[in-house]
């Protein structure tokens, strides 16, 4: 039997519509990444940059030949009082500054120079000569921070909390490094800082996404599933009496064979062959013609419904009843004959409207039956010797 491949418009329409929704929610959370990512390392970078200009005034406070009397004398030395001053001055302009410190950097740990007491209530600021121990976090930089090297920005989160920290040489007159002048920023600021930021983003590109998922959605719609339905519905429609077509009755036989094939067939086919069109097209033209096939589609509609009814020939017809339905298939061809004989008896019907049709009818049987064609054949036989035997009646 010949078959053909139903075009699935719902299908398709969900597909297509959960492929653009998909696709608007990946690159969306890919936008989202990109921007916290690429924003979070700005805030690093221009903080780190903020940093190093601190540091520079830092490390033009400090007089780098003086460092070993700010150790060993701290307070006692005549500067040093008056440097911190202008220290904690320096922090006060700067308020982001979490911590600020000067370190001389030796094997046994970060000696301290100056310690403001700017930060947390939780960590308060160390005297001058005080040995603080490195982090572990620090490992990879000690080695240049012993030879006085400069560092990068370093990004740690140990003991003092999450933290950028930003080191700057300070040079005695020799050119030698006697300490680094350093600044902390707190990198749980800066991230709320980017979320904040991020969120605002986000909720700018909902609105977008939402226009955007809007007109997507209305274009999918009219440019490509209103087209498709068009060719479904001529695929799969007769045109004239919009009942199902020869075509779509040939892809439903399928799934009729494949019950049949796994034993859960049940079903009856009615063929109905409508009479007197090529009288109805000679007497009174193919205008009436096309009425009376509307007619005798309208009649079938109403007796059998349309889920399963088709007009697969200019003037043939059939009906599909499956399940519980069968056990009335005797009843509903009598209530066809009824109504077809209620058309012809009418007197307020047009020639052309007194649609007259032979039915036949045949319900699948395992012994018989092999296919779907099979049941049609048999109906077919049956709507023929209704045929013949209507026109007996009319010759007698």
């Amino acid at each position: 039997m010949e078959t053909t491949e139903h075009l699935d418009v719902s299908s398709i329409r969900k597909r297509l519509l959960l492929t653009l929704f998909v696709g608007l929610l990946v690159v969306s959370a890919a936008f989202v990444a990109t921007a916290y990512f690429t924003f979070r390392n700005y805030v690093v970078d221009t903080s780190a940059r903020y940093g190093q200009g601190i540091t520079s005034l830092i490390a033009a406070e400090i007089d780098g030949d003086d460092v070993d009397e700010y150790l060993s004398r701290g307070h006692d030395f005549p500067t040093y009082d008056a440097i911190e001053q202008r220290l904690y001055a320096l922090s006060r302009a700067y308020p982001d500054i979490l911590y600020l410190y000067v370190y001389q950097i030796q094997p046994d740990g970060c000696h301290v120079v100056f310690d403001l007491d700017i930060g947390t209530d939780t960590i308060s600021a160390e005297e001058p000569g005080a040995i603080v121990d490195f982090d572990e976090s620090f490992a990879p930089f000690i080695d240049d921070l012993l030879a006085g090297k400069p560092v990068d920005p370093i990004v740690t989160d140990d003991t003092f909390g999450h933290l950028l920290t930003v080191y700057r040489p300070i040079y005695d007159s020799q050119g030698t490094c006697q300490c680094y002048a350093a600044v902390d920023f707190s990198m749980d600021a800066i991230n709320d800082l980017t979320r904040n930021i991020l969120l605002s983003m986000v909720i700018v590109l909902v609105a977008f996404v939402g226009i955007v998922a809007i007109i997507g959605f209305g274009i999918t719609e009219h440019r490509v599933m209103r087209p498709m339905e068009r060719i479904e519905r001529t695929s799969y429609t007769d045109p004239l009496t919009g009942l199902k077509n020869k075509t779509s009755y040939l892809e439903y036989a399928t799934t009729l064979d494949a019950r049949i094939a796994s034993g859960t067939a049940e079903f009856a086919i009615l063929m109905i062959d409508a009479n007197f069109l090529k009288r109805v097209n000679d007497t009174y033209g193919h205008e009436k013609g096309d009425a009376y096939l509307k007619a005798c589609a309208e009649l079938v509609r109403c007796v059998f419904g349309t889920q399963h009814s088709y007009r697969v020939g200019g003037d043939e017809f059939l009906a599909v009843l499956e399940e519980k339905e069968t056990l009335d298939a005797g009843l509903m061809l009598q209530k066809f004959k009824s109504v077809v004989q209620e058309c012809q008896d009418n007197p307020v019907l047009e020639e052309w409207e007194k649609v007259s049709a032979a039915i036949g009818m045949a319900t699948f049987t395992a012994k018989e039956d092999s296919c779907a064609d099979d049941v049609l054949k048999r109906a077919d036989a049956a709507m023929y010797a209704n045929k013949v035997a209507m026109k007996a009646h009319r010759t007698e």
